[in-house]
């Protein structure tokens, strides 16, 4: 046969390309297995897979690239700009449903929508959600067919979050030869999005589209970089949220910026989104004056004012413990310049580019001396504190005792007394000098370890929870907890127990439980090298004064003292790196 011929018949037998395969297969002229949401064509090929979305062929293999993240200054920095210069558009907020984003939206690639999927499936299911999750599973999601911007942020914390079972250290899920490729595919896609998301909040910003949206786009934001693991950078963002809705008061006449928790047209539970971050901030770093701290401490105070002798509700008793809790926490912050932490510490070398936190910076703070304005101060706080739990204490026990309730309720029950117990302590530490005072405080350690193995136990027994879930919460659970009676706690066998139940937790907004392990572990190794009987005797405790890191490294340079002499004399510190 003639071969003019031959080339003729191969021609004609050969069948049309497919236009569903992956970009990469398309372009190498393969046929692609079209796996989602890469296909496995690829990874055996060692390939990075280009999805499903509508790209032009290039005359090379490319990979996605991070974009830039928003930096200080940078998207929220103009969100906060922008509401200054605008005034909030009047419209009404559509009553909240739960969009099942079941239909490719206009404009959609098959691969987002999966991902928005994942987002709604990690929203809505799991034993996580014991908290009301109207902020994410239904007004999120909502929001994802009317802006682009929410639909493009919610994609690519879908693809992030995808990526944390796969790659996370404490992921009990078996790894597989492909796990680390997917899980880098997923990041990749994750950044990409990410920069359609930032391009289109700018252009809502322009717009001056109002507060809500405004809001709404630094806690997406805020959600982004808490998935990469970057609490400081996250903590960043969440500051220019609540400096918005201090913005806002600050132009509202008080009598209705005194009654109403949400601006109009903003839904409470991005107000209530924001006072969580808030607590968040004191409890990790912050920065901020001794003028926020008191400004803010004040918002609330009113509403304090009128809080019942019993509750009717966990929902009350919920809303007044946020409440008290930021308020303590801000009064907290006054301390910090007042009861010079900074003596207990020292100057260290830090890796480039690393984020210090150190005593004065957090709740966490230790002081060296307190004068009698700081005890008086202190008092109606501590006052508060005791008020709540005498008032929680019906709703408690009741639910506590009842055979019929659901485990959420019970869950949150306990976490609350949990945190109000914590928070007791901690107040009351705000005026001790030496750390064998804590010991009074035995019997709520006790209570705080025997509550947090409830917790744990009802939680790991729902075989459906995916733990890793946690990297939405934006509420105190039981690692901060944990964390104050690590430090603080100097009975041996509570503070193994504490680390038995972090080590198989999941991560808690910016609260990684396997870090705080390995901080107590270093705490308490430096301590007990003096102990004896079991007793831990003033000079030997060690106070936790500085951390340096560069996430989302795995790795903390960490510094403590001990009080190995008078006041003023006698320091010993130690530092050392610690892995987790």
């Amino acid at each position: 046969m003639p071969m003019e011929e031959s080339k003729l018949l191969h021609k004609r037998a050969s069948m049309s390309r497919s236009r569903t395969g992956c970009a990469t297969c398309r372009r190498r002229r393969i046929k692609c297995d079209e796996g989602y949401p890469h296909c496995l064509r690829c990874l055996k090929a060692k390939l990075t897979c280009e999805g499903y979305f509508h790209a032009q062929p290039s005359t090379q293999t490319s990979s996605c690239k991070p974009i830039l993240l928003p930096k200080p200054g940078g998207v929220c920095h103009m969100t906060s700009l922008a509401w200054q210069a605008r005034p909030c558009p009047r419209y009404k907020v559509a009553r909240l449903s739960t969009p099942r984003p079941t239909a490719i939206l206009l404009g959609e690639t098959e691969v987002e929508n999966r991902y928005l999927k994942y987002f709604h499936h990690e929203t809505t299911s799991g034993f996580q959600s014991a908290y009301d999750w109207t902020l994410w599973n239904r007004l999120v999601l909502q929001g994802c067919h009317h802006e682009p911007f929410i639909r493009y942020a919610v994609v690519a914390i879908g693809a992030l979050h995808k990526s944390m079972p796969i790659s996370s250290p404490s992921g009990e899920e078996s790894l597989t030869k492909n796990s680390q490729p997917m899980a880098k595919l997923h990041r990749e896609f994750a950044y990409l999005t990410y920069g359609k998301a930032l391009k289109y909040m700018q252009q809502a910003i322009d717009s001056g589209t109002g507060l809500r949206h405004a809001l709404i786009a630094c806690l997406l934001v805020v959600c982004f970089e808490t998935h990469t693991g970057n609490r400081y950078k996250a903590s960043t963002h969440a500051k220019y949220g609540l400096q918005i809705l201090q913005q806002w008061r600050k132009s509202t006449p008080p009598q209705i910026a005194t009654s109403a928790l949400a601006p109009p047209d903003v839904e409470e539970d991005i107000v209530e989104a924001f006072r969580n971050l808030d607590i968040q901030i004191t409890t990790v770093s912050d920065s901020r004056t001794f003028e926020e701290h008191e400004r803010s401490m004040e918002e609330d105070l009113p509403i304090v004012m009128s809080m019942p002798t019993y509750f009717d509700g966990l929902e009350t008793a919920k809303m007044y413990c946020t409440i008290i809790m930021r308020r303590s926490n801000h009064f907290m912050g006054t301390t910090w310049t007042r009861t010079r932490p900074d003596l207990l510490t020292r100057a260290f070398k830090t890796q480039e580019g690393s984020t210090l936190v150190s005593l004065g910076d957090q709740i966490h703070t230790t002081a060296f001396t307190v004068d009698d304005t700081v005890r008086e101060e202190q008092k109606p706080f501590f006052a508060e504190v005791v008020r709540w739990l005498e008032a929680f204490e019906p709703v408690f026990s009741r639910i506590r005792q009842a055979g019929h309730v659901s485990p959420r309720k019970y869950v949150i029950a306990t976490i609350l007394q949990i945190q109000a117990l914590c928070l007791k302590i901690t107040l009351a530490g705000v005026l001790f000098t030496q750390e064998i005072l804590y010991d009074e405080y035995l019997p709520e350690f006790k209570e705080i370890v025997r509550l947090s193995a409830d917790v744990a136990k009802i939680c790991h027994s729902n075989s459906s929870a995916d733990f890793w879930a946690g990297s939405f919460l934006l509420d105190l659970g039981l690692v901060m907890p944990l964390f104050s009676l690590i430090l603080r706690c100097r009975a041996p066998v509570l503070r193994r127990h504490a680390i038995d139940i972090l080590m198989h937790w999941h991560v808690e907004c910016w609260w990684d439980p396997l870090l705080i392990v390995a901080l107590g572990r270093f705490v308490m190794e430096v301590e007990e090298v003096g102990m004896k009987d079991e007793f831990i005797p003033e000079e030997s405790r060690a106070i936790l004064t500085a951390k340096s890191h560069r996430p989302p490294d795995r790795v903390l340079l960490v510094q403590c003292v001990q009080r190995t002499g008078g006041p003023g004399r006698g320091l010993t510190w130690t530092e050392r790196y610690i892995k987790w």
